[in-house]
């Protein structure tokens, strides 16, 4: 029986490629955009880099300007085009301006109100700076949402995923077993590979319709492709003796 649901923050509970589109309409970056080198193909570019670098910056290696420098001048390099370390501080900049202004998906605040009239908990497990999240948080309006006990950032306590440890630090200061969890988010590597191996029930939402990493075989998981998909899995789930697909 699934009886807590924690959600991933950035490109689950709100479109990340919004604010991006606009941050590089904004840089001498945009003039690189076409049909070969669209807006959503540099963006999946740029996360998948992203998530690549991330132990890097937990581990101490990088830092949180270089990863963000790195990750840019990768995606631009993929496709043979060379960009500057300041092309790709000012397109970070231009995206943390326009992350002021952002809003989340449809559905999603009904959502949550769905899940704790059925009894369930829900609470938030994010990567990042702590104050940078927050601010986010602060400026997606889920102050009222969540608890803060409920709210997990990388940085505040550690560890980070795509380590499992980070979902057992989580479960671990809850009053549920690791097979009363549930976990949303958008990416595989850092948000449905690891939740499986904690022993969660991950759920993939997936409206950029991306494959799952063909080494993760094993990797049992339920998918959908809008916010508004995810009610229904968890009310298929609630009743269940436990929420492992297995």
């Amino acid at each position: 029986m699934i009886k807590a649901v924690y959600f991933d923050l950035d490109d689950t509970l709100y479109d990340q490629l919004q604010p991006f589109q606009l941050a590089v309409q904004s840089t001498n970056l945009v003039h690189y955009i076409n049909e070969r080198l669209t807006i959503e193909d540099l963006y999946r570019r740029i996360r998948r880099h992203s998530d690549r670098l991330w132990e890097k910056h937990s581990s101490g290696q990088m830092t949180l300007e270089e990863l963000r420098v790195e990750r840019a001048v990768a995606a631009f390099h993929d496709l043979a085009i060379e960009i500057s370390a300041e092309d790709a501080l000012l397109l970070q900049q231009n995206y943390e301006l326009e992350q002021n202004r952002l809003t989340l998906r449809v559905g999603v605040l009904k959502l949550f109100e769905q899940l704790r009239d059925s009894g369930i908990d829900i609470g938030l497990l994010t990567n990042g700076p702590v104050l940078h999240q927050w601010n986010k948080i602060k400026t997606l309006g889920l102050l009222n949402v969540f608890d803060e006990h409920a709210v997990y950032i990388s940085d505040g306590i550690g560890i980070a995923k795509p380590d499992p440890h980070v979902f057992h630090h989580v479960q671990q200061r809850t009053a549920y077993l690791p097979d009363q969890m549930a976990y949303v988010g958008d990416a595989w590597h850092n948000d449905i590979t690891p939740s499986f191996r904690a022993g969660w029930l991950p759920i993939w939402l997936n409206p950029r319709k991306q494959q799952p990493h063909a080494e993760d075989i094993d990797v049992k998981y339920m998918e959908c492709q809008s916010i508004h998909e995810v009610l229904p899995m968890i009310t298929q789930l609630k009743n269940r003796d436990t929420g492992c697909l297995l």
